[in-house]
C-alpha cells in the first residue's frame, strides 16, 4: 500500500497528465483555479463543474480510482524514463513560455544543459547528397565547438546531423512523436542509443505510445522552443520542415537556412526563407556568430533588469571576467591562431574555461574590433 504522504507533487503531476482526454489547456485550467496537483487529486468532483466537461470529469474519476502511483513510477524506473512536469525545478525554462506549453515530458537520458547553446537542425527526411554533407558537416562543428545539437531523429538531415555530432564526442537531444521507448524510424535504432547514453530522447507522449502522422507537428515546437537558433538544412516550398520554422518565428528563436541551386526543389524552401529574411548560414561560424548575438541580447536584456541591484560581488566578478579577457588576448597575436591552440594555453596556465566560453569571447573580441577571424583561424586587428 502506498503511503499517501510520501507521494510528490510531481508523482500527483503525472497522474493528472495521465488521464485521457485531459489535455495542456484543461490541465492548465484546473491549475489556474488555484489548486495544486494533489489539491485536484483530493477534490470532489463537484469543484471541477465549468472547468472540465462532464466527460473528462468521468475519465479524472476512473483514473483516481484505478491509479497506483507506486506501480506507476516503477513502470517507468524500469525504463530509465523520466517523468518532468513543469512543477519540476528540471523542467525546461525554454519552454515554460513558448504558445501552448507542453504540461510534462518524458526523457529517456538527460534534458539539455541550459547552460549550454542549442542549435536545432532540421530539414528533408528524402534529403540529397549536398543536404547529406552539409548536415554532417554542421553537425560535427556544432558538436566540437560545444553546441548541443536538437532535432528529431528522423531519417534525412534530422538523424544525419545528431548522429555527426555524437560522433564528435558532442551531445544531442531527440524530440520524437512517439513514446521515448520506441525507435522510429527502426534505421536510426544506433542514433537512438547514442542519444539515450550521450545526451537524450525527449517526448510529451507517454511511453509506449507508437508514432502518429498527427504527433509530429506537435513535437516540432519543442524542437524549437528548446533551441537558441533554428537552422534548415534542405526543404522542399511545402514541407513539414516549414512547420518548426513557423513556430520557430511565433517562439521567438532565430532561424537560419543553407542556401541551395535554385534548380534544386529540395533547397526551394531554404531559398524561399532566405528570400523573406532568414540568415544565411555557409558554415559552422555563421551558426555560432548568431548564437553569440542571441547571448549578447539576453545578457543586455538581463544587464538592464538588474542594473540597480549591482552588489560589490558582482562588481568582484566582473574584475575577474575582465582579467580573463586580458589572458585570452595575450594568446592572440598577429599571426593567426586555431580556438583549440587557444584552448590549450589557456589550459596550460590553469584558466579554467569551456570551449564554448572561449568561442563567445572570441566573438565578443570580433564585435569590438580587437580580433580579426580569417575561417577558423584568429588574429589580432594590426
Amino acid at each position: 500500500m502506498t503511503d499517501i504522504n510520501n507521494i510528490t507533487e510531481n508523482e500527483y503531476a503525472h497522474w493528472l497528465f495521465s488521464i485521457p482526454g485531459l489535455g495542456n489547456r484543461s490541465i492548465d485550467k484546473l491549475l489556474c483555479n488555484g489548486m495544486t496537483c494533489r489539491e485536484i487529486y483530493e477534490a470532489n468532483s463537484k469543484e471541477f463543474k465549468g472547468i472540465l466537461t462532464e466527460k473528462q470529469i468521468k475519465s479524472l474519476e476512473q483514473y483516481r480510482r484505478c491509479w497506483d502511483f507506486e506501480k506507476e513510477a516503477a513502470k517507468l524506473a524500469k525504463k530509465n524514463i523520466s517523468f518532468i512536469s513543469r512543477i519540476d525545478e528540471r523542467f525546461p525554462e525554454k519552454l515554460k513560455n513558448i504558445p501552448d506549453p507542453p504540461f510534462a515530458l518524458y526523457v529517456k537520458g538527460q534534458l539539455p544543459d541550459p547552460e549550454k547553446p542549442s542549435v536545432a537542425i532540421i530539414g528533408a527526411r528524402m534529403c540529397s547528397e549536398y543536404g547529406r554533407y552539409m548536415a554532417r558537416s554542421f553537425g560535427r562543428g556544432l558538436a566540437l565547438a560545444g553546441v548541443q545539437v536538437i532535432s528529431g531523429m528522423a531519417r534525412g538531415v534530422d538523424g544525419i546531423s545528431q548522429k555527426a555530432a555524437l560522433a564528435a564526442g558532442g551531445r544531442s537531444f531527440g524530440i520524437v512523436g512517439s513514446g521515448v521507448d520506441v525507435c522510429y524510424p527502426e534505421e536510426n535504432l544506433d542514433v537512438y542509443n547514442d542519444l539515450c547514453a550521450c545526451g537524450g530522447v525527449i517526448s510529451e507522449f507517454p511511453p509506449g505510445t507508437f508514432p502518429k502522422a498527427a504527433f509530429f507537428p506537435m513535437r516540432n515546437r519543442i524542437i524549437s522552443g528548446l533551441a537558441d537558433v533554428v537552422l534548415v538544412i534542405e526543404a522542399r516550398e511545402k514541407s513539414g520542415t516549414q512547420i518548426t520554422v513557423d513556430t520557430a518565428l511565433e517562439q521567438g528563436r532565430e532561424v537560419l537556412a543553407v542556401p541551395g541551386r535554385v534548380t534544386d526543389r529540395l533547397s526551394d524552401g531554404c531559398n524561399l526563407l532566405i528570400s523573406q529574411g532568414a540568415g544565411v548560414a555557409i558554415g559552422v561560424e555563421d551558426v555560432l556568430e548568431r548564437i553569440w548575438d542571441v547571448k549578447k541580447q539576453k545578457t543586455a536584456d538581463k544587464a538592464v533588469n538588474k542594473a540597480d541591484c549591482l552588489s560589490e560581488c558582482d562588481k568582484q566578478g566582473r574584475e575577474e571576467e575582465k582579467s580573463m579577457d586580458e589572458r585570452i588576448l595575450e594568446c592572440i597575436d598577429i599571426i593567426p591562431i586555431s580556438s583549440s591552440q587557444i584552448m590549450e594555453q589557456l589550459q596550460r596556465d590553469e584558466i579554467d574555461i569551456s570551449f564554448p566560453q572561449l568561442l563567445g569571447k572570441l566573438m565578443d573580441f570580433i564585435h569590438q574590433g580587437f580580433v580579426i577571424q580569417e575561417g577558423s583561424y584568429f588574429r589580432k586587428k594590426c
